[in-house]
């Protein structure tokens, strides 16, 4: 049996950086493999030469044994390749059935006068209907009504439309039916509930042949979903294998195709977890949620019957200095909101918030920096927790910018020197503090944020999400981080929709449900299973 996708000595550079640098990769029919790797370790960069937004420089691409070239990802489309990627493609005010057939518009054809309007550019709606009901249904999402704006969907929803669009040509043209689906990062933005609606599509789409390349930072999720994995770094596939054994996976049915693992290089045994990390970082992570002893003070934050027009409703807890406090619950819950509306990002309707004893009913930005002593990073760092046409010093240093004034004018050379202090105590990558930030890999951007908040030396922190789309390297560093804060009694509130993070880095977990605080215990109360069923109540 041939190979679904084969890969042979894939290369890419741009100018003097060597992108991809002899890339190998094999998969499967109906095989769901995991490719593992740092930020920059060239993944994003090898998903755009099969989609064909990228050509490679050297190597050949099979697909079902045929060496294929692609000009456009139109050309990949067109073979059957659909790449899904994290940040989600849709038109927002199409209707969800318009998003299904985008690319793929069904102009009238039959009678010579539906045939005249179909070359006038006439669409035929009822036949585009059927079509995008058809791929829902496919997907165990026909409850999506059709009419909807993309837009008012969910995240988890979005990714379903776009997980539609790839396969509705298939349904009624098997000359490009779906054989290779790209999935990039697909559950960063998505709940522990929704990440298994998303398997159980993975794992239908796998059962009738279609091969999956599953990119994610999550290994516990690679680790479930995937039947072999490639690890790339620095630009090279540097180890292959068969996934090691999950507990969630112990039932489920082999669909590799055994013949893969016998034309491969990869080793006979397989791999552990502590291995394939190594692979990645290219060092040992020992224990990736570092413990730091940490004494928990006197109450440092205080929220009271806290309710905005956003969301949250009568929340009550409290943070102590030298305390993490986790936050867990599913999208849209109440989390997000209840931090945007502590540090006055949003309107505080009723209750207070309590700083060092001190209360407030009505919040501001500002005078949480200012008065507070108060940071917070933003789950949305693109658009609004970072400039990223600014410098890594610009974007560092804006909330101090009154220390380095002198004269009316900003001092270059100590907002230089105070970001690369910065840049090696928390290892990010880049090639000076003048580097514009947007140019950097997410989890040195992330880092650039979290740093912001050390340097203007805050006292309480409100962390959302600082971990999400971000590699296990820089994770470790974060976590580091925080950890070292507690000790040094700062107040942390860690949101995260990544329960092991949470039970393996916080002291208490608060779940939050409909915009309620349902319950708070000691994190050693917890387990993952516990969590998720108070957040889904």
């Amino acid at each position: 049996m041939t190979l679904r996708l084969q890969l042979s000595e894939i290369g890419k550079s741009f100018g003097a950086t060597r992108a991809l640098d002899a890339v190998d990769l094999s998969v499967g029919a109906g095989e769901v493999h995991a490719i593992i790797g740092e930020n920059g370790a060239g993944k994003s960069t090898l998903m755009k030469v099969l989609s064909g937004a990228h050509r490679p420089d050297q190597g050949d691409i099979r697909l079902d044994g045929k060496v294929i070239e692609f000009a456009d990802p139109r050309q990949s489309q067109a073979a059957g390749i659909a790449m899904i990627y994290q940040e989600l493609n849709l038109a927002p005010e199409l209707s969800v059935g318009q998003n299904i057939l985008l690319g793929h518009e069904l102009r009238h054809t039959g009678t010579p006068l539906r045939a005249i309007a179909g070359k006038l550019g006439w669409i035929d709606g009822t036949a585009e209907r059927r079509w995008a009901s058809e791929a829902l249904e496919k997907l165990n999402c026909a409850h999506l009504a059709l009419d909807r704006p993309a837009g008012e969907l969910s995240i988890a929803e979005q990714q379903m439309v776009e997980i539609a669009r790839a396969i509705v040509t298939s349904q009624h043209d098997p000359s490009q039916s779906l054989k290779l689906l790209i999935l990039d990062e697909p559950t960063s933005s998505l709940t522990q509930v929704d990440t298994q609606r998303l398997f159980a599509v993975i794992e239908q789409l796998a059962a009738t042949g279609v091969s999956v390349l599953y990119i994610s930072h999550f290994l516990e999720e690679c680790q479930r979903i995937a039947d072999r994995y490639t690890v790339l770094r620095d630009g090279r596939s540097v180890r292959c294998g068969s996934m090691p054994a999950h507990a969630a996976r112990s039932d489920r049915p082999d669909r590799t195709d055994r013949s893969v693992s016998e034309r491969t290089s990869e080793p006979a045994a397989t791999a552990t977890m502590d291995d394939i990390i190594h692979s990645m970082v290219g060092r040992e992570l020992s224990n990736l949620y570092p413990h730091f002893a940490h004494t928990r003070g006197e109450v440092a934050l205080q929220v009271k019957q806290l309710s905005s027009d956003t969301g949250p409703a009568a929340v009550d807890f409290e943070v102590y200095h030298g305390e993490i406090f986790g936050i867990a619950g599913l999208i849209g819950a109440g989390r997000t909101e209840t931090l945007r509306t502590i540090f006055g990002l949003d309107r505080l309707t009723t209750g207070e918030v309590r700083v060092a004893g001190r209360a407030s009913s009505r919040r501001r930005p500002d005078l949480s920096w200012s008065r507070d002593q108060m940071g917070m990073v933003s789950e949305d760092r693109k658009d609004e927790g970072l400039f990223l046409a600014r410098s890594l010093s610009d974007n560092l240093t804006i909330t101090r910018a009154r220390s380095y004034r002198r004269y009316g004018l900003l001092r270059d050379t100590p907002m230089a020197n105070d970001t690369r202090q910065w840049m090696r105590t928390l290892d990010v990558k880049a090639a000076s503090p003048d580097q514009l930030i947007g140019e950097l890999s997410g989890g040195n951007q992330q880092k650039i944020a979290l740093a912001r908040l050390l340097l203007h030396d805050c006292n309480i922190l409100l962390l959302d999400e600082p971990t999400r789309g971000i590699d296990i390297g820089s994770k470790s560093t974060i976590y580091e981080q925080i950890g070292q804060l507690a000790s040094q009694g700062k107040a942390i509130v860690l949101v995260s929709s990544y329960l092991p993070e949470l039970l393996g880095v916080c002291d208490r977990i608060g779940v939050f449900a409909s915009g309620r605080l349902v319950d708070v215990r000691p994190t050693a109360d917890w387990n993952e299973h516990q969590l998720l069923e108070s957040a889904i109540g």
